[in-house]
């Protein structure tokens, strides 16, 4: 058996139907030399983590989950006395099928009265993905400690952009006063 184990440990890299043809072979020569009336039969498989593969290195579509970083398209992503004004729109430009679900959302503030909640309104595309047209505090849906806040967006092309209209609820900071925003989605990928 130990020369079987080895020959065994060299057959990892081969796809399933390749891994059958050789289990067929190898059944029937067992069952020439021990004379059995039924074939023994060995179960080759190959490992639960290269169930995706056609074959070696040609990978089947599959679906997992990454991140989408959402990129500040003004101010920097940083909301001051010089970007009260308007919205900061952060964006994600897709160039796989996507599914957002679950933001994150990191504040750094800077002086004694960057104190404003940062709020958004949720697009995937041209469409609102919340129950009303008001802006969502992304600070707390977002908080990395934050429990149960995993959101299904709708599913978007290539091509579609998920963006956040950002601004601030409450006083903005004055003076040299700042809240850094930074925010990335979780969500589901096909590959």
């Amino acid at each position: 058996m130990s020369v079987l184990g080895s020959v065994l440990g060299e057959l990892d890299g081969l796809d399933d139907d390749s891994l059958g043809a050789i289990s067929h072979v190898v059944g029937k020569a067992l069952h020439k030399r021990h004379g059995h009336n039924k074939g023994a039969h060995i179960h080759m498989k190959a490992p639960d983590w290269r169930g995706g593969e056609m074959a070696p290195g040609v990978n089947l579509p599959q679906e997992g989950q990454v991140p989408l970083p959402l990129n500040p398209l003004s101010g920097g992503g940083i909301f001051s006395l010089a970007t009260t004004t308007g919205p900061i729109t952060y964006e994600g430009k897709l160039q796989k099928p996507y599914q957002a679900q679950r933001l994150i959302a990191t504040t750094v503030r800077t002086g004694a009265t960057a104190t404003a909640r940062c709020v958004a309104q949720l697009f995937v595309g041209v469409d609102l993905n919340q129950a009303q047209l008001q802006g969502v505090d992304v600070e707390a849906l977002g908080a990395p400690t934050a429990f149960d806040t995993r959101m299904h967006l709708m599913q978007a092309p290539p091509g579609v952009a998920i963006s956040l209209l950002t601004s601030l609820f409450g006083t903005a900071p004055t003076g040299t006063d700042s809240i850094a925003l930074t925010m990335f989605f979780l969500g589901r990928v096909i590959h």
